[in-house]
């Protein structure tokens, strides 16, 4: 994701927004610092399998998962082949299963890699959205290499004389909300499912028509100080693309990204889209606007029964627990501080209680602590999620290297919890020690979950389960994992369960009629009715222990809202059919796998540096200095070498600096650097009245 760096294209909701904006300026420097910047621990033992198009990096534990993403590349290639040029050379993707979070990155400098966390993005409630979530992934990334590595005319020859400089790939230039559009686009429109035809990127637009915030195309940057952030480049670029094929024509989108990779100065892309699609970006951008603006109406009625908004600063709220019948916790932000866990009463007073590193649940325990998870580094190069207590204002973690997140906790302080294996999520109960861990589902690369609650009665779970093929689902399990009763299922987002305080149904949020709304199953009877009405989105119900309020979340354009309304009153004119479809989405594809011979990683190949770039600086003794300087990094970051070499234009000497960085041991890195300089240290006269110069005096530094 981006100029020349791919900012993780997989972000996009919600917190992952505020992430992105901070890791874009992090990425950015990556791209202008000699040093490489790393996605995934370089000390660790690589394989490597070649395809036609491919050479996939992997780590032996995420083989399976690697195969299969090899494949998936293959297939990516061969659709966007029909779309848009093919990159030059082979591609490099790396599979880092080194983060607990979902992510991915392209970049066409030096040569054209991909990176690709290995986490499922089952927590990116807009990723979720997806018929597989690693060929989306792969799609997008891909998309990012066809775009930027295009290059023409002008551009074309300057890297012909200088090779793969950054600054030689004339996409590269275009807005962060065209780069990211366009691979949302084309992610969504060839695995069938995708961002686009999700209801998130739709409910942001809405949502600022609405509250008649609709920005102008200028403002859409990854680097949005406000809400929604980065995610701004995403939703709106995505459906503008979207909005530009469907009505001016698909054939023209590929048609676009050729004319701009060889448009002399390509900040001008008005340019080759009034070529490409006969209209201006501009003018383009207004008409959708007003097509957003006709397809909403007001907010002005009430989203749910006896509405209150209990926080009015907006950006992010999640997972609100009820601690008593006039308090709930969240963690959250306002953008004006460090991301943290709060108290608020129904008043809206709202007490801090500490900071926080992810959007964790925070979960009451009966001795009055709290139960949350969050991320951290484990090493230098790697990130994991754990379960931590705080009591009172002391943070206590009690698990360790055990990638665990998403925890609920039962009253006897049995936890049940989402545990990360490379590709898959599973649940597990972890003991109030968190010293014993035990499965409870089985996790696989077509079957993640996320979201457990326990009932009251602590005897069963509600979890939200996605399966290959874009099915969504609350299900129920008991204590032992297996699956008691499907409360929805769908080619949907169905979420964040909770249940009644009697145990007699399950709220949760479903996006099954295009905009999330809150929806509860009565269990005695397998009736389900609909308990909000907003054109924009509700999410994360959660009913108070007396059983008289509901909390939920509310989408605006300025973030997400708390609130509380009546619960859960509801008549005939509520309920609404079944919804257990189980079939898969349109567009869904057979599962394939690469079986190529596996060899030990080999950096050498992609060490080698591509480019050189002219130097020029003012020398010593009145002259100037002329040179070059290169660089080069493997795809996983082990080796950096680095080299610029100056020629005097008065004899006074070549100057060069060296660099070459080694990290494969991951700590210590071996830097070594040499270097030759000179100086003019003073001039030699004759002893006369006229003190004729009879040379300059140079000291030479090795």
């Amino acid at each position: 994701m981006i100029r020349l760096l791919d900012l993780a294209s997989r972000s996009f909701s919600r917190w992952r927004s505020l992430r992105m904006t901070v890791g874009f300026a992090a990425l950015v420097a990556c791209v202008v610092s000699p040093v490489p910047c790393l996605a995934q621990a370089p000390n660790l033992d690589w394989r490597t399998i070649k395809t036609q198009h491919f050479y996939v990096h992997f780590n032996p534990n995420t083989e399976p998962l690697a195969r299969r993403l090899a494949a998936n590349a293959e297939r990516a290639y061969e659709q966007l082949s029909h779309e848009m040029h093919p990159p030059r050379g082979m591609v490099d993707l790396v599979l880092s299963d080194d983060v607990d979070f979902s992510n991915g990155f392209a970049t066409p400098f030096p040569t054209n890699r991909i990176v690709v966390y290995a986490n499922p993005p089952v927590t990116e409630s807009a990723l979720r959205y997806t018929n597989d979530w690693a060929q989306s992934v792969v799609t997008h990334e891909l998309t990012h290499i066809f775009h930027l590595d295009r290059t023409r005319g002008i551009w074309s020859i300057g890297q012909h004389i200088f090779g793969r400089a950054a600054t030689l790939f004339p996409n590269s230039y275009s807005p962060s909300w065209l780069v990211e559009g366009l691979a949302v686009y084309e992610e969504s429109k060839l695995t069938g499912a995708g961002r686009v035809q999700g209801s998130e990127h739709r409910m942001i637009a809405r949502s600022s028509a609405i509250d008649h915030r609709f920005p102008p195309i200028g403002e859409l940057s990854l680097s949005q100080g406000d809400f929604p952030f980065g995610e701004t480049a995403y939703s709106y670029g995505s459906l503008f693309v979207d909005y530009l094929a469907k009505s001016r024509g698909q054939q023209n989108v590929g048609r676009f990204v050729d004319k701009s990779a060889a448009y002399l100065i390509p900040y001008l892309i008005d340019v080759p889209a009034k070529s490409a699609f006969g209209i201006s970006f501009s003018r383009g951008w207004r008409l959708f606007g007003d097509s957003v603006e006709r397809s909403v109406g007001s907010a002005a009625t009430p989203p749910f029964p006896a509405w209150r908004q209990l926080t009015n600063d907006g950006t992010f709220v999640f997972a609100p627990r009820w601690l008593s019948n006039s308090s709930i916790l969240y963690a959250g932000t306002s953008g004006r501080e460090s991301f943290a866990a709060h108290n608020v009463g129904l008043t809206g007073r709202r007490t801090d209680i500490g900071r926080r590193n992810s959007e964790s649940p925070q979960v009451p325990l009966a001795d009055g602590s709290i139960l949350f998870s969050q991320i951290d580094y484990t090493s230098a190069y790697q990130q994991r999620s754990d379960l931590y207590v705080q009591r009172d204002a002391h943070q206590h973690r009690i698990t360790f290297d055990r990638r665990i997140n998403n925890p609920d906790a039962r009253r006897d302080g049995q936890i049940v919890a989402v545990q990360i294996t490379p590709g898959a999520t599973h649940l597990v109960r972890v003991s109030p020690d968190g010293k014993t861990i035990t499965p409870l589902t089985t996790g696989s690369f077509d079957e993640q979950w996320t979201e457990p609650r326990w009932s009251h009665s602590g005897t069963l779970i509600a979890a939200s389960r996605w399966l290959r093929g874009n099915i969504s689902q609350i299900v129920v399990i008991d204590t032992v994992g297996r699956v008691k009763h499907i409360v929805s299922s769908g080619n949907s987002i169905e979420a964040t369960p909770s249940w009644l305080p009697d145990d007699s149904g399950v709220m949760y949020s479903s996006d099954r009629t295009g905009s999330a709304e809150i929806y509860v199953e009565r269990l005695a009877d397998s009736t389900t009715y609909r308990l909000s009405a907003t054109p924009i989105g509700m999410f994360e119900p959660a009913s108070s222990p007396s059983g008289q309020s509901t909390a939920a979340v509310l989408f605006r354009a300025d973030g997400y809202h708390l609130g509380i309304g009546s619960c859960c009153q509801v008549d005939e004119e509520q309920r609404v059919p079944d919804y257990r479809n189980t079939s898969p989405g349109p567009g869904v594809l057979p599962v394939i796998v690469d079986s190529s011979r596996a060899t030990r990683y080999s950096p050498w190949r992609t060490l080698v540096p591509r480019y050189w770039l002219p130097t020029f600086e003012q020398g010593i003794a009145g002259g100037n200095r002329f040179g070059f300087e290169t660089s080069g990094s493997d795809v996983i970051g082990r080796h950096h070498v680095s080299a610029t070499v100056k020629f005097p234009t008065n004899k006074t000497g070549v100057t060069g600096f060296g660099n070459y960085e080694y990290r494969g041991l991951g700590l210590p890195v071996i830097d070594v650097d040499v270097e030759q300089d000179w100086d003019l240290l003073g001039s030699v006269f004759e002893r006369n009245a006229e003190r004729q110069v009879l040379g300059n005096l140079y000291r030479r530094t090795r």
